[in-house]
C-alpha cells in the first residue's frame, strides 16, 4: 500500500491565491449533474446552450478540459467520487448497488474534522451512504435552511441533481432551446426528432444551471461565497447512444469546474488528464485532513 498525493489537488494548488489558515477552512459545495455531456456548456465552447451560471463559475475559477470519470453509470460513479475509490474497490461497481456497510464517504472524515455535512436531491447510494451526512434536503430551495444550520461552521454540501435524466417534458426552461440551433453529435442521426430531443435535453441542463445560480446567490447574500470551493461535474455522459453506459469520451468524460474566489485565481484552464478519483483527496487536502483516509492499495 502506498500513500499517493492527489494529482487533482496538485493541479489545484498551482492556481491557489494562498492556502487558508485552519480557522478559515473553505466550505465545499459539490453540484453533480445526472446524465450530462462533458462539453454541453457555454464555457466549453457550445454555441447555443444557455449555461450562464456555470460559465461564470468557470470564468472566476478553474476549468478542466480533459476530466474523466471512473465509470459511466450513475450510482457506481457517484459512490466512487464520494469515496475516493474505484468502483471495483467500493463494493458497489454496478448500477443500483448500495454502498456496503463498511464503505466510507469523504463526508465522514470532514464531519469528524468539524464540518457540517449535507446532501440534497438524488442520492442513489443506499442507507450507509445516507447516514454519513448530518442533513438532507429534497429541494434546491432548502439550501438556505442548510446554511442556517451551520452559520459558524465550515460546511460540505453534495447536491445530486436529477437533470438531465430522462424522461424529458416541455417546460423545464423558459424560453426553451430552439431545435434548429442544437448541435447534433456526429454519432446521432440529424433528424427533426433528434433535434427536438436534444432541445429538451438542453432545457434540463439550463434548469440545473439556473438552480446552481440560486445557490451561488444565496452564498453571496450571506457573505460565504468567497470562502466556498464550488465544484461542478457530471456522473456520466448524456443519455444517448454511444454516450451514457459506454467508455467512449462521450460516456466517461465530464465537465469539471472549480471556483473558490478566496483560494483560486480566476480564468484558469487545466488541459492535462484529470480523474475524479482525486476529488475526495482534494477536499481532504483543502480542509486540512490527514491523507490516511485515501490510502489506495
Amino acid at each position: 500500500m502506498c500513500n499517493l498525493r492527489p494529482l487533482l489537488a496538485a493541479a489545484l494548488v498551482l492556481t491557489l491565491v494562498g492556502a487558508p489558515a485552519v480557522a478559515d477552512r473553505p466550505n465545499i459545495l459539490v453540484v453533480i449533474g445526472d446524465d450530462i455531456g462533458w462539453k454541453d456548456y457555454g464555457c466549453y465552447g457550445h454555441p447555443s446552450i444557455r449555461t450562464p451560471n456555470i460559465d461564470a463559475l468557470a470564468a472566476a475559477g478553474l476549468k478542466f478540459t480533459n476530466a474523466f470519470l471512473t465509470t459511466s453509470s450513475c450510482s457506481p460513479s457517484r459512490i466512487s467520487i464520494l469515496s475516493g475509490r474505484y468502483p471495483h474497490q467500493t463494493g458497489a461497481e454496478d448500477l443500483h448497488m448500495r454502498l456496503p456497510a463498511d464503505g466510507l464517504f469523504i463526508s465522514t472524515p470532514l464531519r469528524k474534522a468539524g464540518y457540517f455535512t449535507g446532501h440534497m436531491l438524488k442520492t442513489h447510494y443506499g442507507p450507509n451512504g445516507m447516514k454519513q451526512f448530518d442533513w438532507y434536503g429534497k429541494a434546491v430551495g432548502e439550501f438556505a435552511k442548510f446554511l442556517d444550520k451551520a452559520p459558524e461552521k465550515p460546511f460540505f454540501m453534495w447536491v445530486g441533481f436529477r437533470d438531465a435524466h430522462r424522461p424529458y417534458r416541455a417546460g423545464a426552461l423558459k424560453p426553451p432551446h430552439d431545435p434548429a440551433r442544437v448541435v447534433v453529435p456526429p454519432f446521432l442521426v440529424d433528424t427533426l426528432s433528434t433535434r427536438r430531443d436534444l432541445a429538451l435535453y438542453y432545457d434540463e441542463i439550463g434548469r440545473m444551471d439556473r438552480n446552481i445560480g440560486r445557490m451561488v446567490d444565496e452564498l453571496k447574500k450571506r457573505g460565504r461565497f468567497r470562502n466556498t470551493l464550488v465544484v461542478f461535474l457530471g456522473d456520466n455522459g448524456e443519455p444517448f447512444p454511444r454516450a451514457k453506459g459506454t467508455v467512449y469520451d462521450s460516456g466517461i468524460g465530464t465537465p469539471l469546474v472549480m471556483c473558490w474566489p478566496g483560494g483560486i485565481k480566476g480564468g484558469g484552464v487545466h488541459e492535462g488528464l484529470t480523474s475524479v478519483i482525486d476529488l475526495a483527496p482534494t477536499f481532504a487536502e483543502v480542509a486540512g485532513i490527514e491523507n490516511s483516509f485515501y490510502i489506495i492499495g
